[in-house]
């Protein structure tokens, strides 16, 4: 069979080829997914709609990333003026918390101080043992004495750790200090007399145990108040940055533009330590000279030479370093610090004193720079009108490296401008 002829039997056989299986259709049923290769468009697509229903999703809403998504796109949202005046009240509030916990402070440490004294005139030099001392010395004593064939306090009992031990250590620690301090309650006897019913009263074991009381009193409520004034001082920071937050993001509504602190930075920097101390009095001349509504309009950066910063904002970031500066020092003074005798208390609560004092004022002062700023921006959004402000939002890393990859491409390489002149001047 000759060539031709084999030729022409495989046409006739017609066996289907490449082309045609190709154009053969899916058997029935679902339809295949099509394939993409990794990071192609098909992939790129499927990844932002899982996105989109995970946006939508009760796992995402739970763990918050909803929300947080939702509030980083609102930053970048164009934004109008709006006055500060409907976050005032929860700022007046907070602020007028603070300072009234700061007067009761005030008061507590003026008593404290007061009596101790008073203490120190009487001639008394120690610190006052504590009141628990004073109740397990009694109660030991008291049994001494119904039960004098029974030694209560040997040496075998001294030397384990039951509470009548610990009562045979507080007879010596109040007995000792009673003799320091001319007290006459140095005996069993005495200090029996506190609880017994039969003993004939001692003074000055009962003035021995008024006086350890009432120090413990003082001393106790002391720390609580100044516990609680940090504690509302935290809590008077969410509405008092919340304001101050607002109050940034305003001054580019109302034609002020060239500032060089943003509206987060200026939050952000209360709560770093160090720079929260001088930072808040450059953060404040910034805002009220760009608040200032008798700035002429026209220029949107006259405010940094036409514009003035009330005196209340100086005063206020004086104030506010000072607290930060000395009432942490004060604390620990007075928490970390061991004190044996009546003059250390009495400089302590001297301390303390001046703090409280501090406190009150950067309450006040807080209230007046507060409501002065709001007026001065409502002023000047009255006077001058208002403008939409649209932020900018932030490049994407890898879009700006690839345009910065194709200026170096564009651009000629060194060597083959060298050649380019050479050839120019042949």
């Amino acid at each position: 069979m000759s060539s031709g002829d084999r030729g022409d039997g495989d046409d006739g056989e017609q066996k289907p080829g490449r082309e045609e299986r190709r154009r053969t259709p899916p058997p029935s049923g679902r339809t295949p997914p099509p394939r993409t290769r990794a990071g192609g468009p098909g992939e790129v697509e499927h990844r932002s709609i899982s996105r989109e229903r995970a946006k939508g999703s009760v796992f995402s809403r739970v763990i918050g990333r909803q929300g947080l998504d939702d509030a980083l796109e609102a930053r970048f949202q164009p934004y109008e003026y709006e006055s500060t005046r409907p976050q005032l009240r929860w700022v007046f509030l907070a602020l007028i918390l603070f300072t009234a916990v700061g007067v009761a402070a005030l008061v507590i440490d003026l008593g404290f101080r007061n009596q101790v004294g008073e203490w120190r005139d009487e001639g008394l030099v120690e610190i006052p043992v504590s009141p628990e001392d004073v109740a397990q010395a009694t109660i030991v004593a008291d049994l001494e004495i119904q039960d004098p064939d029974v030694e209560l306090c040997n040496e075998e009992e001294l030397a384990s750790s039951s509470v009548v031990a610990q009562g045979c250590r507080s007879i010596d620690r109040v007995t000792e200090y009673a003799a320091s301090e001319g007290f006459q309650c140095t005996t069993m006897e005495d200090l029996a007399s506190v609880v017994s019913a039969t003993t004939a009263t001692v003074p000055d074991c009962d003035r021995l145990v008024d006086i350890t009381a009432r120090f413990d009193s003082l001393n106790s409520r002391s720390n609580i108040i100044n516990i609680f004034v940090v504690l509302v001082l935290v809590i008077a920071a969410f509405p008092f940055s919340s304001f101050i937050h607002r109050s940034s993001r305003n001054l580019r509504t109302l034609k002020s533009d060239g500032q060089k602190h943003s509206p987060d930075g200026t939050v952000i920097r209360f709560f770093i330590p160090v720079l929260n101390i001088y930072k808040p009095l450059f953060m404040f001349v910034e805002m009220f000279k760009a608040s200032d509504p008798r700035v002429p309009d026209g220029d949107t950066e006259l405010w940094q030479k036409k514009g003035v910063i009330s005196p209340i904002a100086v005063l206020w970031a004086l104030a506010w370093g000072a607290v930060l500066v000395f009432n942490p020092i004060t604390v620990a003074r007075i928490f970390y610090r061991s004190r044996a005798e009546l003059a250390d208390v009495s400089s302590a609560t001297f301390g303390l004193v001046i703090a409280d004092i501090l406190i009150i004022v950067l309450g006040v002062l807080a209230i007046l720079m507060a409501n002065t700023l709001s007026r001065w921006q409502d002023m000047k959004a009255a006077r001058h009108g208002t403008v939409t402000v649209t932020p900018e939002r932030p490049r994407d890393p890898l879009e700006k490296a690839l345009e910065e990859g194709v200026r170096r491409t564009d651009r000629p390489a060194p060597e083959s401008r060298g050649r380019r002149s050479r050839r120019r001047k042949r």
